[in-house]
């Protein structure tokens, strides 16, 4: 798998890309449409920034139907020993696995995808430009966490954003979807190398040695976890209805487990290599 960023060679998509990138950039929500407290708090803080935004729904857990539950992949799940999912993991996957077909069939290179219950930095409306112009100018990326979640672990920068942001990748990964850049290839990529639902939907957007997109984050996060609607967590709503861990499977637990941290620093030292011998490109 080449994780070094690819130059953009035909001069008319190039020209096409910096012409966008005098657009702002489009930027959705995912929301429930019950989320009204959710909703009004990130339309505050877009209104505040003076920047757009569009709100995209949510999956509710208590609206799944059978081609939802068709999605999913309870067999991987199995054989790997995992914990089947809830119907709110479900329904979160599904809502940025929707979010994701939008980017993919929509006429935007980039867009922003933010979940409704954080909280913006000031300095974010700058920070996406600035990925959009490196994005323009050739070297093309997949997908860019916003946020940063296990600041305990290890960052490798591979690029500076501007003087306090870098860009670069969480050794090994992090956690989480509160915010991301994605792009349009990205998009489509990740559609076509995960057809199913096997994991949590932030699990398999950070797994790059899962789904073989080229994946950053960056070192200062401009999107944190929380926000002023409070700490209602929609997901949690329907922990009931999650399996228990078969404890007779801890075995084939354990065994997916060794291969997932060996995957995750083989493919961790080949991408940030790679990227390195690529000079100031990512």
């Amino acid at each position: 798998m080449n994780f070094r960023a690819k130059p953009v060679n035909k001069p008319e998509k190039r020209d096409k890309l910096l012409d966008n990138s005098q657009r702002a950039m489009k930027c959705i929500v995912i929301n429930l449409p019950r989320a009204e407290a959710r909703r009004e708090a990130m339309r505050r803080q877009f209104d505040a920034l003076d920047m757009k935004f569009e709100i995209f729904d949510a999956t509710d857990w208590r609206e799944l139907g059978e081609e939802d539950w068709a999605l999913v992949d309870r067999n991987t799940r199995d054989m790997e020993g995992r914990r089947p999912l809830s119907d709110g993991m479900i329904a979160c996957h599904l809502s940025h696995r929707k979010a994701l077909e939008s980017v993919a069939a929509g006429d935007d290179e980039l867009v922003a995808v933010f979940e409704d219950d954080v909280t913006l930095a000031p300095e974010i409306g700058g920070v996406l430009q600035t990925l959009e112009r490196f994005y323009a100018s050739g070297w093309e990326f997949d997908l860019v966490f916003l946020h940063r979640n296990r600041k305990d672990k290890t960052f490798a920068p591979l690029k500076s954003v501007d003087e306090s942001i870098r860009l670069g990748i969480t050794r090994f990964s992090d956690w989480g979807l509160q915010g991301y850049m994605v792009s349009k290839k990205g998009a489509s990529r990740f559609l076509q190398n995960c057809p199913k639902i096997v994991y949590q939907a932030d699990h398999a957007l950070h797994a790059y040695w899962e789904n073989g997109l080229n994946v950053f984050s960056l070192e200062t996060p401009v999107v944190s976890d929380g926000n002023e609607a409070g700490g209602h967590s929609f997901l949690q709503e329907a922990v009931d209805s999650r399996p228990s861990r078969n404890l007779w499977k801890l075995g084939r637990r354990a065994l997916s487990n060794l291969r997932e941290e060996a995957l995750k620093r083989v493919y961790f030292s080949r991408k940030v290599r790679s990227a390195r011998n690529g000079g100031d490109s990512v």
